[in-house]
């Protein structure tokens, strides 16, 4: 049984009750040693540590890539968590991504909706899509890099897909919330609770979290905090939200500066957050890259919209006539509708209350029938729910 493996007498559903601090204790008391990677340059606060000048010659050599990715592998899953990589960027690169960066938001007016953090965090959500409308040459300085394709497919395997977000905190912006990331990492605790643990542990290796350091990050700018070997508790996406967490992630979390071009990338249940920007005049710039798995997908293309608007009004009748209780036309929903609120546009899409997600179409084709809507009021409510979720 792998280290932080739940030993409860083949229990698959756990909740917060379930938490076991002295388990997360002994899993995240373990220590980095260099010699278990031997193509990094160093480890420092049980981080990896690696320079990616000494890989030029791995790119294209079919066995120094596979050995490369193998040991990346291993430090995500099995080993920290976490690395960093050292002179991932060249710093052309970096500040012609800059200049953009600093365009869209101006046209944005500062937009701030961070998912975990509130007050002087700016975010430029889908900046990946953004950045290409901007500049061509931009986007393609910037994405064919071959190290960050050779660490996409160390943990995702080829044709992932990738997203980027930029975060800017400015002085006096504080610490986000520690918390773990996409897919788990964004639903309340009632809704993990309904997933068995294994999936719990596959969500892990759907997605790669990664982040370039677009300025240099001393510590006292807030660069990434993170909780190594964290990601190997398998109750972690229950445990973020709990009230202890909070002051166990302070005592037991590293952070390392890094420079202008490097790059950090950890496992997705990685306990971490943004470091607080406790400067004065010194203005952090990340750009945070989401790296998806290429499964992630059905096998084939299904038109929820044409399915539901032709069977809502039957389902409005049952609702009228009581010939199907809300538990059978909730079961005919999950069919019929998306219930899952992503991919979506997270520049309109805004969190709702406490959520880190917007509302799905299940949620709001449930609604509209317990509120007896017509079709025609349905319809306008689901272009509407659509539209905000497009790609701007």
């Amino acid at each position: 049984m792998k280290e932080g493996a739940v030993k409860s007498n083949h229990q698959v559903y756990f909740s917060e009750s379930d938490i076991d601090y002295d388990d997360l204790t002994k899993i995240c008391s373990q220590k980095t040693l260099q010699e278990d990677y031997p193509l990094s340059d160093s480890v420092s606060n049980n981080v990896v540590i690696y320079d990616a000048k000494h890989f030029k010659s791995f790119v294209g050599n079919v066995e120094k890539e596979r050995r490369l990715k193998t040991e990346l592998h291993q430090v995500l899953e099995g080993g920290p968590g976490v690395f960093v990589i050292r002179n991932l960027y060249q710093h052309d690169a970096i500040d012609q991504s800059n200049a953009i960066f600093e365009k869209i938001v101006e046209k944005e007016s500062g937009t701030s909706n961070d998912h975990f953090a509130s007050g002087t965090n700016t975010r430029i959500w889908n900046c990946f899509q953004k950045v290409a409308l901007e500049s061509a040459d931009a986007f393609i300085n910037y994405y064919s890099n071959d190290l960050v394709k050779l660490i996409a497919e160390s943990w995702c395997g080829p044709n992932s897909q990738m997203t980027a977000q930029v975060n800017i905190v400015r002085p006096g912006g504080e610490m986000q919330k520690p918390h773990r990331d996409y897919h788990l990492g964004f639903q309340e605790n009632e809704v993990v609770e309904k997933f068995p643990v294994t999936v719990h542990r596959l969500s892990n290796y759907l997605t790669l979290q990664g982040g370039v350091a677009h300025t240099d990050m001393p510590v006292e700018s807030g660069p990434t905090v993170v909780l190594p070997f964290s990601h190997q508790y398998d109750l972690g996406y229950l445990t973020w939200r709990d009230s202890e967490f909070s002051d166990f992630f302070n005592q037991h979390s590293v952070q390392n500066s890094m420079n202008k071009g490097d790059g950090i990338f950890f496992n997705p249940a990685l306990f971490h957050a943004a470091g607080a920007n406790k400067t004065s005049d010194f203005h952090r710039i990340g750009n945070l890259l989401q790296i998806s798995s290429a499964f992630g997908k059905t096998m084939e293309h299904i038109d929820y919209i044409k399915i539901i608007t032709h069977i809502y009004p039957a389902l409005l009748k049952h609702i009228k006539n009581k010939t199907l209780s809300e538990r059978l036309i909730e079961n005919v929903l999950t069919c019929a509708t998306d219930g899952y609120a992503f991919p979506t546009n997270l520049d309109y899409d805004k969190n709702s209350d406490s959520k880190l997600q917007g509302i799905s179409m299940f949620e709001l084709t449930k609604k509209s029938l317990l509120d007896s809507l017509s079709l025609e009021k349905f319809n306008l409510k689901l272009l509407e729910h659509q539209h905000i979720r497009l790609a701007g």
